[in-house]
């Protein structure tokens, strides 16, 4: 076991194929040994897979911001940013929050700023552009919420442009009905920091005094920022609209006998968080601004550690995509990737031997990922080689399987525990490091891949209990299951100011629930009888929808959710021939199958609630469509046998995948991902599983 856990590269490299290097009857070529080798050279010398994850340019403008407000400028990083921004603004000026995505006001807005900051002239034709789109919708007065308080902190809009975030709000307990811990995790550790930033609203000058007065539609007196709501006067959103102003008023008053109280509360949960939760932009990059306010020095650890996570992340590249494998991080299991940023790395120094001693300035561009996805990333490879008929005990796979167990988050009790009093630690994280916030989706797949692996019993029998335990003490009162908390049901906190995009939530999702009993079915014997199963199926039942598929949370979207219920309900050991619901959902997924054989859909049917397609064909949802209808029993079907051809016959010549759009979703109309492993791992999957249900 030793052995495999530090094979060298040498004694990886040669796997061997058990089902895959044959024709079927269908005459689909089934040589899947490129795609193997090309997803095994993508594994890092310490086991683990880490691909790149891209979203959109808010990410690298509000690092250029933060720079500016920490005086911590960094010219080669604002210019590099500066070239990225450049090349992805589209021939209309614009800037969209997704491949191929309509034109986003908030996302435009911040973009034109960075360039402006960084140099760009107001009268360059792509600003004409962009400004003449900005105008056209509402200008800076129609921007968000997290906008607007960028804007701020430079004096270019007024604090009471923005929501009132008072720093007492972290003194409400946790069974009070309105608490910190009623907000999803992403959302919460957002909030806290900025519980700080916004009471002190201290105001910087802004940067090369770019005032943006251009993209305001009215005269400064004419300015309009009050909060508004469309679901009329005796509602939710006008109350707290009330309340906001309520508290505006509360803030002008002299005295606020609680303020240090609550922002030493707001310090202490903070830096305690961000110690032990590292790798995710806005948790990152508001403690750092939370810090700076209060009178930190840019040498202190609040401030110092956050901003250098920051920019480990940072990608650096002159080729026309991002590159999908970041620079590889150090982390054997034993010491954190923490201690790097502790001591501060910076890659982009003018005269160094990296990229900019190499390339002139205007051809190196800049990505900052506003989060990273490594514990993800290797367990969908590892299922994938294996699908592909890589045997367990293959060295590469043992030495991802020791590193995963490694990864396990055993003694923390993280945010979960506030709302879960029974449970015990056991689950993983999505990233390097995140002992407080693990989730239910990253811990079904590791956990699974961990009890396929040949690692012996001894090595794998606690980490597997652990686990279980964990995920079965997430179930929520539904009988579905979310990501990060238990019973996050509170649906107001989705109707205050702040919570413009309607994404502080974390309820149970058909898609981490199919995933869940797929797991507990397959790696546990839990049959249909079981309560755990039997609450899950209830949930599941009630939130199919009409045209049979299931919504998908974490993926885009109906495809995403309806392949995940389909695996679990398989699983599970329903007939499909026998269930009318189940051919209802495979019946869906033919329909939808473009002309080419694959399949794709668009982020517009998170608005519209109606399926909506990409205007071509994508990998990795084409991938998904095929695992539901082998899951569904319809392998040797005509769609399925058309959506594997393909997969097999859009290959590039490296054995993998091309593919530009997003298809993992962050927040439902307003964030999405592009995670460059999807093209890689899960084609790969899909038509393991395809050649293996067909032999």
């Amino acid at each position: 076991m030793e052995k495999t856990c530090t094979a060298s590269r040498s004694e990886i490299k040669k796997p061997h194929l058990s089902v895959v290097g044959t024709k079927n009857n269908q005459g689909v070529y089934a040589g899947l040994e490129d795609t193997v080798q090309l997803i095994l050279s993508h594994q890092r010398s310490d086991g683990y897979w880490w691909y790149s994850l891209e979203a959109n340019e808010t990410i690298g403008t509000e690092f250029i911001l933060l720079m500016h407000y920490l005086d911590m400028v960094d010219e080669h990083i604002q210019e590099g940013i500066k070239n990225r921004i450049l090349d992805v603004q589209r021939d209309n000026g614009t800037w969209s929050i997704y491949n191929d995505g309509p034109p986003e006001l908030s996302t435009t807005i911040e973009c034109y700023w960075a360039l402006r900051i960084a140099g760009v002239p107001a009268d360059a034709e792509n600003m004409i552009k962009a400004r003449q789109y900005i105008l056209e919708h509402g200008g800076i007065e129609k921007a968000r919420v997290f906008t607007k308080i960028h804007l701020a902190m430079f004096g270019i809009v007024p604090w009471n442009a923005c929501p009132c975030m008072p720093s007492w709000f972290i003194l409400f307990p946790s069974w009070f009905p309105f608490n910190i811990y009623e907000f999803s995790s992403w959302a919460r550790a957002t909030i806290v920091p900025l519980l700080i930033f916004m009471t002190q609203r201290n105001t910087k000058k802004p940067p090369k005094d770019v005032m943006l007065e251009e993209l305001f539609c009215n005269k400064p007196k004419h300015r309009k920022y009050k909060l508004s709501t469309n679901k009329g006067y005796f509602s939710w959103g006008n109350f707290f609209i009330q309340i906001d102003r309520l508290l505006k008023v509360w803030n002008k008053m002299p005295f606020h006998p609680l303020l240090k109280y609550s922002i030493n509360k707001c310090k202490k949960w903070t830096w305690e968080h961000v110690k032990s939760t590292e790798d995710i932009y806005p948790a990152l990059a508001y403690c750092a601004l939370a810090f700076k306010s209060l009178g930190y020095s840019n040498d202190s650890p609040q401030i110092k550690k956050p901003f250098e996570a920051l920019k480990m992340f940072q990608q650096v590249y002159t080729t026309d995509d991002v590159p999908a494998l970041p620079e590889e991080i150090k982390d054997d299991g034993v010491n954190p990737p923490s201690r790097l940023r502790e001591i501060g790395v910076n890659p982009f120094t003018e005269g160094s031997s990296g990229p900019w001693a190499q390339n002139s300035k205007s051809s190196i561009k800049i990505h900052q990922q506003c989060c990273i996805s490594p514990v993800w990333d290797t367990p969908w490879s590892v299922m994938a080689l294996l699908e592909a008929g890589i045997s367990p005990d293959d060295p590469a796979l043992l030495k991802a399987g020791c590193w995963l167990i490694s990864k396990q988050i055993k003694e923390a009790y993280g945010d979960w525990a506030v709302k879960n009093k029974k449970g015990k630690p056991g689950g993983w994280s999505f990233e390097f490091e995140n002992d407080y916030f693990p989730d239910v989706d990253d811990t079904i797949e590791v956990l699974g891949v961990i009890d396929r692996l040949a690692i012996p019993d001894e090595k794998k029998r606690e980490c597997m209990q652990l686990g279980i335990n964990w995920m079965l003490s997430m179930q929520n009162n539904d009988g579905g299951f979310g990501a990060f908390d238990k019973n996050q049901t509170q649906l107001l906190v989705n109707r205050i100011p702040f919570s413009d995009h309607n994404a502080c939530l974390d309820p149970s999702t058909p898609d981490i629930t199919g995933r869940m009993i797929e797991f507990l079915a397959t790696q546990n014997g839990y049959d249909r009888k079981h309560p755990v199963i039997r609450r899950a199926l209830d949930f599941i039942w009630k939130t199919q929808e009409e045209s049979g598929a299931w919504f998908g949370r974490w993926g885009i979207n109906y495809i995403y959710g309806t392949w995940n219920v389909l695996m679990g309900l398989s699983a599970i050991g329903i007939d499909p021939s026998a269930d009318d619901r189940v051919a209802k959902a495979l019946n869906w997924i033919e329909k939808i199958q473009r002309k080419d054989g694959g399949f794709s859909e668009s982020p517009i049917t998170y608005d519209t609630g109606n399926f909506s397609t990409y205007g071509v064909s994508v990998p990795s949802q084409s991938a998904w469509a095929l695992m539901g209808l082998v899951a569904g029993g319809r392998a040797s079907g005509s769609a399925a046998r058309r959506c594997a051809e393909y997969l097999l016959s859009s290959r590039n010549a490296q054995g993998g995948w091309n593919e530009r759009h997003h298809t993992g979703t962050g927040f439902q109309g307003h964030f999405y991902i592009r995670y460059h492993g999807y093209r890689h791992f899960f084609p790969l999957l899909a038509l393991g599983r395809y050649f293996r249900a067909i032999s």
